[in-house]
């Protein structure tokens, strides 16, 4: 009981408790509850009397049923949990205060509800970035318009990047001019589960409640944070778990996509093993969301599936070594699933940088009717593309947000629901250098059905997103401030220790 009143009290945190009785904020009219197996439940506040304790029940009915369950009650707080039920369905369902609460207003309802299956998307602005911002979002609408994905509903909380969003379908959310200003990530993620499942899709619930600019420390618990050391915490630790979690827990879902890390880069990426940094802090996320939403037994599965997203190449912030991020990002093990993240699966997304992210061009503004002179030559291309598909703080959002939906779905399909799909990208097994030739090898396990496929590289300025260690004694897993004077401050050399390297470790010719 004392975790029932711990969790109801936060979930209510943001509704005024002017009536009756009153359902949660998140627990409203067409939207989808998790199907069976799992039980799912329906929450709340009430006014009680103080003569008597309170007697809630709720009543469903539909698809020519109908049963009664009565509801936990903790002071003025209540939870009903509902009968597992198939995906599908039209429901009605009534709770009422039969006893203990003031007379008058104490019948409640809620209308349009399905059962199907409820996947929580969470993280920082490119889990938020909306969909107005992406390249395909006009696709996705005729789709809507025409028919497809109906079996979509999304709820979205407030937050920096997007408006508050009560549950709808998508052609709802259309005909409301609220589609284009759901997350594209959560959305397409959707959609893309939605074709691989085809005729045996459910209803799929898209519940977004991400925050553009936020740390991993915001999204976990100050007791968990610290468990992991090299972890900074602040004023700020803890607000989004306290504000976007926890307000979610006693809602059974599916399982969970999360899309963070680019404002931890200038943080320690550490390790697992050694609980340290952003490497130890992701899986403790993951282990304290689970354990708090499948509190109650018949609810959230405790392992319940977590999809990740490794960062854009564009997403550094200005910070060295995002090698090491993915890395720290897949808890130091640089594949998913694995033994300090189980039952969890991967889109990379290092290789989806928007196809004109160009920051010179946007850092200029080169576009007309702004001056397009000589600091902005090679621009055209760029302002054709933001002409039809406008930027949200230049490249650091990639706007190709569909092919990312889609490998997350993939790897979803596969991993979760039993899908004859490769779940991994390709996983390096190992590499030799022979003279000029380099040979790499790859885990053909791991690989499936898939294939490799190699295109012709043209050098710039910048290194390929592969790269190779040529020199072995300048290997640096995390630089603290790159190379200067000709020595490398290495910040962790792999050992997580902080060393002083003797030449550059950053530098093309070393990779």
């Amino acid at each position: 009981m004392q975790t029932l009143i711990r969790l109801l009290l936060s979930s209510l945190l943001v509704m005024q408790v002017v009536g009756l009785i009153q359902f949660s904020d998140h627990v409203q009219d067409h939207m989808v509850l998790q199907r069976y197996p799992q039980k799912s439940g329906v929450y709340g506040i009430l006014n009680a009397t103080s003569s008597s304790p309170p007697v809630v029940s709720a009543t469903v009915a539909g698809e020519g049923d109908e049963y009664t369950v009565e509801a936990k009650v903790v002071g003025n707080q209540w939870i009903a949990y509902l009968k597992p039920t198939p995906d599908g369905g039209n429901y009605t369902i009534t709770v009422t205060c039969k006893s203990g609460c003031i007379d008058g207003g104490n019948v409640i309802s809620i209308s349009d509800v399905t059962f199907g299956d409820v996947w929580y998307c969470g993280g920082q602005s490119n889990m938020a970035l909306p969909l107005i911002h992406t390249i395909s979002r006009n696709i996705s609408l005729a789709a809507i318009q025409g028919g497809k994905y109906s079996n979509i509903r999304v709820h979205q909380m407030y937050g920096n990047m997007n408006p508050r969003t009560p549950w709808m379908t998508v052609l709802n959310a259309t005909e409301q001019d609220r589609f284009f200003t759901f997350s594209s990530t959560c959305y397409y993620f959707g959609e893309s589960l939605t074709d691989f499942l085809g005729t045996a899709a459910p209803p799929i619930g898209l519940i977004h409640t991400a925050w553009g600019g936020s740390t991993a420390e915001q999204w976990t618990s100050n007791k968990t944070s610290s468990q992991c050391k090299n972890v900074t915490q602040n004023s700020g630790s803890q607000v989004w778990f306290d504000q976007r979690i926890v307000p979610f827990a006693n809602m059974t879902v599916k399982g969970f996509v999360w899309y963070q890390g680019e404002n931890d880069m200038g943080e320690l990426f550490g390790n697992s093993e050694r609980s340290t940094g952003y490497a130890c802090e992701v899986p403790s996320m993951i282990a304290e969301w689970r354990e708090l939403f499948s509190q109650e037994p018949g609810t959230t599965e405790p392992n319940a599936p977590f999809g990740l997203v490794t960062l854009a190449s564009s997403g550094s912030e200005g910070h060295l070594d995002m090698g090491a991020m993915y890395m720290a990002q897949m808890g130091s093990y640089g594949d998913l699933p694995n033994p300090a993240m189980p039952n969890t699966f991967l889109a990379h997304a290092y290789d989806i940088a928007d196809p004109w992210g160009n920051g010179t061009c946007y850092k200029n503004k080169c576009c007309p009717p702004n001056d397009v002179g000589t600091k902005c030559h090679g621009c055209a291309g760029y302002c054709n593309s933001t002409a039809g598909t406008n930027f949200y703080m230049g490249g650091i959002h990639p706007r190709d947000k569909k092919p990312l939906g889609i490998r997350l779905a993939q790897a979803c399909y596969g991993s979760v629901y039993g899908g004859d799909v490769a779940v991994r990208g390709p996983v390096i097994s190992g590499c030799r250098v022979e003279g000029d030739k380099l040979t790499i090898t790859f885990n053909s396990t791991l690989l499936g059905k898939d294939q490799v496929a190699v295109t012709d590289y043209q050098r710039h300025n910048n290194a390929s997103s592969l790269q190779v260690l040529t020199n072995s004694s300048l290997f640096c897993m995390q630089t603290k401030d790159g190379c200067k004077n000709g020595t490398t401050n290495c910040r962790d050399n792999g050992d997580g220790k902080q060393v002083i390297i003797d030449g550059d470790s950053e530098s093309l010719t070393t990779w």
